[in-house]
C-alpha cells in the first residue's frame, strides 16, 4: 500500500532551535573526531621498533601500529559520513532560512545557526542591543516555517 504523508503542525520554536543547532553540533563533533585522529597518528610517531642481538619476550610493534591505523581507518569513515550529513543538513537549514523574508531576522539566523555565532556577537554586528536580538530571535523563530511530515 501506499505512503501516506500528513503534515503535523507547526514546529515550537523550541523544536526549531533544537533542529537549527544540530547543524553547528554535527560540525563540533566533526571537528572532534578530526582531533582524536590527529592524537592517534601522533602515536603512531611515538611508536619505535627496539634493535637488539639478544631476543627479547615477544613483543611486536605491529600489533600496536594495526590497532591504531584501524582506529584512524574507522574514524576517517565516520567522518565522511558525518560531512556527507552536515553538507545535508546545512542545505536544509540554509533554505528553511532563506525562506524568511524580513532581511534582519534572516541575517540573525545565518549567524546563529550557520556560523555559530553568539547573542553577543550578533548583537554587536547588527548594532542592537542584546535584549534587543533575543526579542529579534523569537520573532525571527515564528516566522521561520518549518513543519514536520509524519509518514504513516
Amino acid at each position: 500500500m501506499g505512503e501516506v504523508c500528513n503534515l503535523v503542525p507547526e514546529l515550537t520554536n523550541h523544536d526549531k532551535v533544537r533542529y537549527l543547532k544540530r547543524y553547528i553540533l554535527l560540525d563540533r563533533e566533526i571537528d572532534r573526531k578530526v582531533q582524536e585522529i590527529a592524537r592517534w597518528r601522533g602515536m603512531l610517531g611515538k611508536i619505535t621498533a627496539v634493535y637488539s642481538s639478544a631476543p627479547l619476550g615477544g613483543g611486536s610493534i605491529y600489533g600496536k601500529t594495526e590497532g591504531i591505523v584501524a582506529k584512524i581507518v574507522d574514524l576517517e569513515r565516520e567522518i565522511n559520513a558525518d560531512i556527507d550529513m552536515l553538507v545535508d543538513l546545512r542545505e536544509d537549514i540554509k533554505a528553511k532560512i532563506a525562506a524568511v523574508e524580513n532581511n534582519r531576522e534572516r541575517m540573525l539566523l545565518e549567524f546563529r545557526y550557520l556560523d555559530g555565532k553568539t547573542f553577543e556577537w550578533i548583537a554587536g554586528e547588527m548594532e542592537f542591543s542584546w535584549r534587543h536580538i533575543h526579542r529579534l530571535h523569537s520573532q525571527s523563530l515564528l516566522n521561520l516555517s518549518m513543519s514536520l511530515f509524519v509518514t504513516l
